[in-house]
C-alpha cells in the first residue's frame, strides 16, 4: 500500500515538474516579445508618515531568467526523486531546495536593495544547509567556507545600502538617474557581486561546495547562487559604468580567474571539481564581457550556460551514483556502453560548453569573443583571454573521453545503480535548451546590440577543426590520461595556484581567533563578570550567612547570659 501511494504521489510530482519546465520555456519565449517594463509597488502597511512596501520589477530580462530557473528547477527536482529517494531526510531536503529556488526568484523580481537582502541572504542560508546535508567532515568544511565567504559579500551589500541611501535618498537601485556616484559604493557593490559569483580572490569556496549532493551542485553552480552576483551587476551596470577604475579592476580580476580556473581544470581528476572549475571560468567570461559594457551578451551567456551546465551536472551525477560515488575520472571508463543516455547528455553539454558551432553555447561565446575583439582591447587582455577560452575545450573533451572510453578501474562486475528511463525527461528538458535555444534567442540579442553572428561557412570550418581534435584524441588514446610529472604540478595547479591553501589558512586563523575570543571573553571575562561571577559572590555570601546563622540561638543565649551575669556582678560590687 505504501509503494502504491508513493508511486501515485511520484507521478503527480513528475507532472507538476514537467509543467514547470513547459512554463519555463513559455516564459523565455514571452520575454522575446516583451517590450514593456512593469514596476509595481505593494503597500503592506501604512502608519501615518511611515510605511512598509515591496517593489517588483517585471521586464524581459527578469522574465527570461525566471523561465530559465523554472526549466532547471523542474528538471533538477525530477532528478532528485531518483537520486535522493533513499535519503532518510528526503522531504526536508526537498523543502530546502524549494526555499532555495524561491529565494532566487525573489531576488530577481526585487529592485529595492533592502528587500533584495531577503532573497540574497536566503540563498546564502539555504546553500549552507544544503551543502552540509550529508553531515560529514568534508560537507561541514565546505558549507562553512561557503557561508563565511558569502557573508563577506553580504556585509559589502549592507555597506552599499548605507552608501546608496546617503547619495540617492532611496534604495531602488535599478532606477538610477544621477550623474555622480561614490567610488566606495561602486567598489562595495562590485566586490559584493564578485564574492557571490566566486571571482578572485573569493573563488576557493566554489570547488569546496562540491561536497553537496549533485542536485544541489546543479542548482548552485548553474542558475542560482553563483549567477546571483552576475545578475546583480548586470542590473546595476548604469551605476558601475560611472567608475572606469573599478571596471578596470573587474576586468583584470575576471581575466585572472579565467586563467586560474582553466589551468587548474586541465590537471584535475575529480569530475565534480572539473565541472565546478569550468563554471568558474564561464563566470569570469560573463564578468569580463560586463566590464566591456556587453550587458546583453553577458546575460545571454548566463542563460545559455545555466542550461547546459545543469545538464552536465545531472549526467555526471548519474555516472558518479552508478560508480558507487567514485569521482576520479581515471578510475571510470566504458560508460558509453552501460549508460548511453547519460553519455549523450554529457557530450552535448560539453560540446556546448566548449563552444562547438550550432550549439547554444557557441552563439553566446562567439558573440562575446567577437564583440570584445572588435572593441578597444590591449595585447595583455588578448594574450590572457585566448588560452583561458581555448583550454575549456581541452579539459571538457578530456573528461568526456576518459569517462566514456577509458579503462574502468572500479572493479565492478555490473553497475551498482542502473540508468533509469525516467531520467530521459530531465535530459530532454535541458538538452533542448543546450541544442536549440541559443539559435532561437540569438537574433533577439543581436537586435539589442547590433551584432551579426558568424556565417555558416565559418561555423562549418570550426566544426571540422573540432572534429579533427576529437580524432586526434582517439589516435593519441587520451583515455589513459595525460603524461606529466604529478609532483611538479600537484602542489601548484591542484590547489588552484595555492589559493585553496591560503583560504584554508585564513579559515583556520579565523577559527583560532574565534576560539581565543570565546575562551577569553565568553569563558573568561564575561563569565567572571556575568553569571559565574554572580554565582560565586552569591555562594560566598550564602556561606557567610550560613556560618553566621549556624547555632545562632545558643550563641545568642550564651551572649545574653554573659552580659546579664556581668551586669549583676557589677551591681553587686557597687552596692
Amino acid at each position: 500500500m505504501m509503494k502504491e501511494s508513493f508511486s501515485v504521489v511520484f507521478s503527480k510530482v513528475y507532472q507538476k515538474m514537467l509543467f514547470m519546465v513547459v512554463f519555463g520555456y513559455c516564459f523565455i519565449l514571452l520575454s522575446s516579445v516583451m517590450k514593456s517594463v512593469y514596476f509595481m509597488e505593494f503597500m503592506l502597511w501604512d502608519l501615518g508618515g511611515m510605511g512598509l512596501s515591496i517593489n517588483l520589477l517585471v521586464d524581459s530580462i527578469g522574465v527570461m531568467f525566471i523561465g530559465t530557473i523554472m526549466i532547471i528547477s523542474g528538471s533538477v527536482l525530477m532528478y532528485c526523486y531518483w537520486y535522493m529517494d533513499d535519503e532518510k531526510y528526503f522531504f526536508r531536503f526537498m523543502y530546502l531546495v524549494y526555499l532555495f529556488v524561491g529565494s532566487m526568484m525573489f531576488m530577481i523580481l526585487i529592485p529595492n536593495l533592502i528587500t533584495l537582502l531577503i532573497g540574497w541572504d536566503g540563498l546564502g542560508l539555504t546553500s549552507f544547509l544544503l551543502v552540509a546535508h550529508y553531515q560529514n567532515s568534508s560537507s561541514l568544511s565546505g558549507s562553512l567556507l561557503t557561508a563565511l565567504t558569502n557573508r563577506i559579500g553580504d556585509g559589502l551589500i549592507l555597506l552599499s545600502i548605507s552608501l546608496w541611501g546617503s547619495v540617492e535618498n532611496m534604495w531602488v537601485l535599478y532606477n538610477f538617474s544621477g550623474s555622480f556616484m561614490s567610488v566606495f559604493f561602486i567598489c562595495a557593490l562590485i566586490f559584493g557581486g564578485m564574492t557571490k559569483s566566486a571571482q578572485m580572490p573569493f573563488c576557493a569556496w566554489l570547488p569546496a561546495a562540491m561536497a553537496a549532493p549533485t542536485p544541489v551542485s546543479s542548482l548552485v553552480h548553474s542558475s542560482t547562487l553563483v549567477t546571483a552576483g552576475v545578475y546583480l551587476l548586470i542590473r546595476a551596470y548604469p551605476v558601475m559604468s560611472k567608475s572606469g577604475e573599478m571596471m578596470l579592476v573587474l576586468k583584470l580580476l575576471s581575466l585572472f580567474t579565467l586563467v586560474l580556473a582553466s589551468s587548474a581544470a586541465i590537471f584535475c581528476f575529480d569530475m565534480k571539481k572539473i565541472i565546478a572549475l569550468s563554471t568558474l571560468s564561464q563566470l569570469s567570461v560573463m564578468m569580463f564581457s560586463l566590464s566591456h559594457g556587453l550587458v546583453y551578451a553577458s546575460f545571454f551567456h548566463l542563460v545559455m550556460h545555466a542550461l547546459f551546465k545543469a545538464l552536465l551536472f545531472l549526467s555526471a551525477g548519474v555516472v558518479i551514483h552508478s560508480m558507487k560515488s567514485c569521482q576520479d575520472i581515471r578510475s571510470m571508463g566504458n560508460c558509453w556502453a552501460n549508460m548511453p543516455f547519460s553519455m549523450v547528455s554529457m557530450f552535448i553539454a560539453s560540446c556546448s560548453l566548449s563552444g562547438l558551432p550550432f550549439m547554444s553555447g557557441f552563439f553566446s561565446k562567439d558573440m562575446i569573443v567577437d564583440l570584445v575583439y572588435n572593441s578597444k582591447i590591449n595585447f595583455f587582455c588578448f594574450f590572457v583571454m585566448m588560452p583561458g577560452l581555448g583550454l575549456t575545450s581541452i579539459y571538457s573533451m578530456r573528461m568526456v573521453w576518459m569517462v566514456s572510453f577509458g579503462e574502468n578501474k572500479v572493479m565492478l562486475g555490473c553497475l551498482s545503480v542502473k540508468e533509469p528511463m525516467k531520467l530521459l525527461i530531465p535530459y530532454l528538458s535541458l538538452g533542448f535548451g543546450a541544442l536549440f535555444l541559443g539559435k532561437m534567442m540569438c537574433p533577439i540579442t543581436e537586435s539589442l546590440i547590433y551584432y551579426s553572428s558568424s556565417s555558416l561557412g565559418e561555423m562549418l570550418v570550426l566544426s571540422i577543426l573540432f572534429s579533427l581534435g576529437v580524432v586526434y584524441l582517439s589516435v593519441a588514446n587520451w583515455g589513459k590520461g595525460p603524461s606529466y610529472d604529478h609532483k611538479k604540478c600537484s602542489s601548484f595547479l591542484f590547489s588552484m595556484w595555492y589559493l585553496e591553501l591560503v583560504t584554508h589558512v585564513i579559515k583556520k586563523m579565523f577559527f583560532d581567533l574565534s576560539k581565543s575570543i570565546y575562551e577569553v571573553c565568553d569563558k573568561g571575562m564575561l563569565e567572571t563578570v556575568g553569571p559565574k561571577g554572580v554565582y560565586w559572590m552569591s555562594m560566598k555570601m550564602s556561606c557567610y550567612n550560613e556560618n553566621l546563622q549556624s547555632n545562632f540561638f545558643l550563641k545568642s543565649i550564651f551572649f545574653f547570659f554573659i552580659v546579664f551575669s556581668g551586669m549583676i556582678f557589677m551591681m553587686s560590687i557597687v552596692i
